[in-house]
C-alpha cells in the first residue's frame, strides 16, 4: 500500500536527513613543504657531462702526443 505524498524517486526505506556540514570533526591543517627544485639535477648532470668530455679530450691529446 502506498502512502500519499511519497514520490517515485523515494523508495520506502529512504529517510531524508537535514544536511549539516559540520557532522565530522575538524581536521588539523598542516603546512605543505615547498616542492624541491629540479635544477640541481641539471647542474649535477651537466657537470658530469663536462667532466667526461674533459677526460675524453685529455685522453685524445695524450694519445696524439705519445704516438
Amino acid at each position: 500500500m502506498r502512502r500519499p505524498g511519497r514520490g517515485p524517486q523515494d523508495p520506502p526505506s529512504t529517510q531524508r536527513l537535514p544536511y549539516t556540514p559540520d557532522m565530522l570533526p575538524d581536521v588539523a591543517h598542516y603546512e605543505a613543504r615547498a616542492p624541491k627544485s629540479a635544477w640541481w639535477w641539471a647542474i649535477v648532470a651537466g657537470s658530469l657531462v663536462l667532466l667526461v668530455a674533459a677526460v675524453a679530450v685529455a685522453a685524445v691529446l695524450l694519445a696524439r702526443t705519445g704516438a
